[in-house]
């Protein structure tokens, strides 16, 4: 039933998320509110960003908006900002962030 759930929460955050934005907002709020841990809510909601970002990035480059060499410039800064902020959540405790994400939730929704 769970996994039901999750793939019924998931498919809407998605659809909303495509068609106005905003798909994390549901999704983070629907995972925390059936009791995942905090750690792994955002992790769930950040994969599939990824390949959002990618995408982006590939229709911008073969659009001729985006040239490859200022790209390659961009690659060290975007792992240093990943790297940089795994580290920062996993060094939170779990009752920290799951303060934190309430009152970043809430203020998103305002």
């Amino acid at each position: 039933m769970t996994i039901i759930l999750l793939l019924v929460i998931s498919s809407a955050a998605s659809f909303v998320g495509t068609l106005a934005g905003g798909g994390g907002l549901i999704g983070m709020t629907s995972l925390l509110l059936i009791g995942l841990p905090i750690h792994q809510v955002i992790g769930s909601v950040k994969f599939p960003n990824m390949f959002s970002s990618f995408s982006s990035f590939y229709t911008l480059f073969k659009k001729k908006h985006l040239k490859l060499k200022d790209a390659l410039h961009l690659i060290p800064f975007a792992l240093f900002g990943g790297f940089c902020g795994g580290l920062l959540v996993n060094s939170i405790s779990e009752k920290a962030m799951n303060l934190l994400a309430i009152c970043l939730l809430t203020a998103n929704s305002i």
